[in-house]
Formats: C-alpha cells, sequence, structure tokens
C-alpha cells in the first residue's frame, strides 16, 4: 500500500520545481533539503485537507500520508547540515513523525534565532509541546509561560497552542495545578489580544474566541477534578 501512496503524492502535491527532481531531495544541497521539504510538507497537507473536505480520506488517514511523506523527506535531511534559520522548518518535519526529543533539540535552536515575535512565541509553544511530551513537563510548563508577556497584538497563538498541545501532552503526569495556572494565564493572554477586525485573519479569531475559551473553561475544570 505504502508503494503507491507516495507516486500519488508526487503528481498531486509536489508538481514541477527549480530542481531536477522535485520528488527527490538528494538532488538538492544538503543545507536546502529542510527548506524544501517543509515547503512541499505544506503542500501535502493542503492537499490531503482537501481530500479530507471532499469525504475521499478520513482524518485519520490524512494523518497517517502526511507522517509517511515527512518520514520519506527525513531521510535525506542531515541534521548537522540544517541551519539554524531553518530549524523550525526541520521541526515541523519532526513533529508529525513523533521525534520528539529531536524535536526539542531542533526548536531550542529555532528559538534562539527566531527572527521575530510571532516566529519566536511559536516556536517557544511547539517547545513546550516537545519538552512535555518528553516527560519534562515542569520545564515544558515554564518554557509556555515565558511568553504570557507578550504585546497585545502578538499573543494570538497562545491560547491554542497551550490549550490543544502543550496542557494534552503535559497532563495527569503530576502537574495538573499549575497546568490550570498556565491555561488561565493564556485565557487572559487571549482576553487581551488585538486584531484588525476587517481582515480575513482577524474575524476569523473574533469568530472563533469565545470557543476557544469556552474549551480552555472546559478543560481547566477537567484538570482541576482528576488527580493528575
Amino acid at each position: 500500500m505504502r508503494r503507491k501512496i507516495f507516486p500519488l503524492l508526487g503528481l498531486l502535491v509536489f508538481g514541477c520545481g527549480q530542481f531536477p527532481n522535485p520528488n527527490d531531495l538528494a538532488t538538492i544541497p544538503q543545507e536546502n533539503r529542510a527548506a524544501i521539504a517543509y515547503e512541499r510538507l505544506l503542500s501535502a497537507e493542503d492537499t490531503l485537507q482537501f481530500k479530507v473536505q471532499q469525504d475521499e480520506i478520513s482524518d485519520e488517514r490524512r494523518n497517517e500520508m502526511i507522517s509517511e511523506v515527512a518520514e520519506q523527506m527525513l531521510k535525506s535531511i542531515k541534521a548537522d547540515d540544517v541551519p539554524l534559520d531553518a530549524q523550525w522548518k526541520y521541526a515541523s518535519l519532526l513533529r508529525v513523525t513523533n521525534r520528539w526529543k529531536e524535536t526539542e533539540a531542533a526548536l531550542k535552536e529555532a528559538v534562539k534565532v527566531a527572527e521575530d515575535p510571532d516566529r519566536k512565541i511559536n516556536d517557544t509553544l511547539k517547545l513546550a509541546q516537545a519538552e512535555a511530551k518528553n516527560g519534562e513537563v515542569e520545564e515544558a510548563i515554564k518554557t509556555a509561560a515565558s511568553v504570557m508577556d507578550a504585546k497585545d497584538e502578538d499573543a494570538a497563538p497562545i491560547l491554542p497552542s497551550v490549550l490543544y498541545e502543550v496542557v494534552p501532552a503535559a497532563q495527569n503526569k503530576g502537574h495538573n495545578k499549575e497546568l490550570v495556572d498556565l491555561l488561565s494565564n493564556a485565557v487572559k493572554c487571549h482576553e487581551r489580544v488585538k486584531v484588525d477586525p476587517n481582515s480575513d485573519d482577524g474575524r476569523a479569531f473574533l469568530i472563533a474566541k469565545r470557543y476557544h475559551i469556552h474549551k480552555a473553561e472546559q478543560k481547566m475544570t477537567e484538570l482541576l477534578s482528576s488527580n493528575g
């Protein structure tokens, strides 16, 4: 079955590119491979999400196929040759294949060189998730808490990342009370976020704002009622 998947994705996803063989990372200089692979991963995600929306595949199958695509590309990437400014892209490949130790290492490097607040906040929160996945829950909570002083215009990613990525990876590992505090602070960040209500992103944020806060409140109740 797997032999049939990659040719299909090659036709549907990768298309023609600037390199001689766009389906073969071996033809690309090592220092460029993580960045090119990341762009291909995004294309694969978009294509497969469309198939989910058309009821051609399930969400579960979509995730499996994305992981398979990333696994295939990672075979051609040497971690030591990934430039610092591409570490976050490399980490994106590692995350979807559940290579959490390697993800953590890559994101620690990425956070050091993040070029703007948005990149730093997103990479920091993904680092917190990786730490939690690796059993470093106290460190994960500290890492996530470090972005809570973000400016109002930069704080939009905080609650969704804490709620849907960090907390699920960290809960019931002996620190649920601290996770409640973390979520509470993330909700406060979400409430003060400033967006342009006339932009597509701004409207989308405002539409989903109450929903995410409600889900966070539910999660806090769940955490408090458990013994984790």
